[in-house]
């Protein structure tokens, strides 16, 4: 600094001899100034080096804490999906394992270095809540400079199944071949039973009355007794009911009236005979037309030739003859088969009204008519007459199903809905078949689920045919149940799957 401040006007012998004098001092300045320089410089390097130890920490902290967040996500989702699925096989004995698969397709073994403990799960007392819960821990990378090498993470959920609003109809085979054995030395009535009381369990739970769950019954063999179950007939109580003017498509007469007996909602196109058991004929007539045909239609139903407004009560004619197994419809000897003694049970929300009925289901008898089965299940099920205990205008969504039980094929019988127009035996099957897949495709038209369930018969036949009537041909909606454990499986199933999922908590 010196230096460059010397004087550039003194003489020449004066500057050398200036020069010469006051250069040692300007080294040692300067030398003084390098040693000062590298005293600061290390003095921001002591200072740097204490304040570097919590700005890595703090670092660390955030770094660390994202991938924890990351881990407890990813864990949460895991338990979620693992108990949606498990929810949905609750009753299965594959819960166990489908909550691990699913827990671990969403929580990847070593997902971001993390050691999974789980998932632990229980399942409520009442079959209604999977609660499930998990811990991870988590390698640290920057708070390892602080001591801390792991942390943990934890998450937990739980599902409950839950019945939004339902309105289901059980339609029960009780032909003959339900007394045959269920192969653990019972009948498969039992069996029928005490599987569809499973389903019943499972979806009222511990509670009496649901008033969103709505469950009724339609026992059927060659026919359907359309009186409600446990309700006495009195033929003196009929009513006669003043109509506007329609066409009977039986007589081709114009009718102004129809007929109500006491302990039925259904109409009559005439009056009952006081013997009357409560058995109605299908409304179809044998012309060839399937515009004329209206077993496939809940209530009302015109076309050109006539009005359905009613139904044709089955007397004596359609009936075995008192003291003979014959009656007057009988074909070549054949007998008629009887109308069942227990009637419709319409839809109820109240569990010990529909297990009172299921637990009558004890005399099998009679044929197979699986068409007329399914028809009177839908008229229980649908909004409307005959029977309109289903809610017009629902509160909430409403799911509808029916769960059809069949050991059998449809079988033409003289006295059966169907007045025996396409013979008996087997020879009838096709045409039956045919009026099957006609009202299941209706049924299904109207968004009502159809489960389907063939017991105890192993026939190639009725299994294609109960797929196509069924919602899809596989499960949870077509189901094979070859004995009496698997039947009850089946119920099962069929009951959870009515049951919607929700996460609470």
């Amino acid at each position: 600094i010196l230096w460059a401040a010397r004087p550039r006007h003194l003489p020449g012998s004066f500057a050398m001899m200036l020069r010469s004098r006051l250069h040692p001092l300007a080294s040692r300045v300067r030398r003084f100034a390098r040693r000062l320089a590298r005293a600061r410089r290390g003095a921001v390097a002591v200072y740097l080096a204490v304040a570097v130890v919590p700005l890595v920490g703090f670092l660390g902290l955030a770094v660390d804490t994202t991938r924890g967040y990351l881990v407890k996500a990813q864990l949460s989702q895991a338990l979620d999906a693992a108990g949606l699925a498990g929810g949905r096989v609750i009753f299965s004995a594959n819960l166990s394992a489908d909550i691990d698969m699913y827990f671990q397709a969403n929580f990847p073994p070593g997902f971001m270095g993390a050691t999974v403990t789980g998932p632990n799960w229980s399942v409520s007392p009442d079959n209604e809540t999977v609660t499930l819960s998990a811990d991870a821990t988590v390698p640290t990378t920057f708070m390892r400079i602080l001591g801390h090498d792991t942390m943990s993470v934890s998450a937990a959920t739980e599902v409950t199944r839950q019945t939004s609003m339902l309105d289901v109809v059980i339609a029960m085979d009780m032909s003959g071949s339900m007394n045959f054995s269920d192969g653990s030395g019972s009948t498969r009535i039992v069996a029928a039973r005490n599987a569809a009381m499973e389903l019943v369990n499972i979806l009222f739970g511990a509670d009496e009355d649901k008033p969103l769950l709505n469950i009724g019954l339609v026992p059927w063999n060659s026919k359907v007794n359309v009186m409600v179950n446990g309700t006495a007939y009195n033929s003196a109580s009929t009513t006669t009911v003043p109509v506007a003017t329609f066409t009977n498509p039986l007589t081709a007469g114009a009718q102004s009236e129809i007929y109500v007996a006491n302990n039925s909602p259904v109409p009559l196109l005439s009056p009952p005979p006081p013997t009357w058991r409560g058995c109605v004929f299908q409304r179809y007539l044998d012309d060839g037309l399937l515009d004329s045909d209206a077993d496939d239609r809940t209530y009302a139903y015109s076309f050109p030739g006539g009005d359905w407004n009613g139904w044709e009560p089955i007397g004596p004619e359609g009936e075995p003859v008192s003291g003979s197994t014959d009656c007057a419809l009988s074909i070549n000897g054949d007998e008629c088969g009887s109308c069942l003694s227990i009637g419709i049970t319409p839809m109820t929300h109240n569990k010990t009204a529909i297990s009172t009925a299921i637990n009558q289901l004890t005399s099998p008898g009679g044929s197979t008519n699986i068409p007329q089965g399914l028809a009177w299940a839908r008229r229980v099920l649908m909004p409307g007459a005959p029977f309109d205990e289903a809610d017009p205008a629902p509160p909430v969504r409403r799911q509808q199903a029916i769960v059809l039980l069949t050991d059998g094929e449809n079988v033409g019988d003289s006295g059966d809905g169907y007045k025996g127009v396409w013979g008996t035996g087997a020879s009838a099957r096709p045409e039956m078949d045919d009026r099957l897949r006609a009202i299941a495709t209706a049924i299904k038209a109207d968004g009502v689920v159809v489960y389907t369930i063939q017991f105890a018969n192993a026939g190639g036949a009725i299994e294609a045919l109960l797929k196509e009537v069924a919602t899809g041909p596989d499960s949870p909606f077509y189901h094979y149940a070859p004995d009496a454990a698997t039947l009850t499986q089946v119920f099962k199933e069929i009951a959870n799957n009515l049951s919607e999922l929700r996460l609470s908590m």
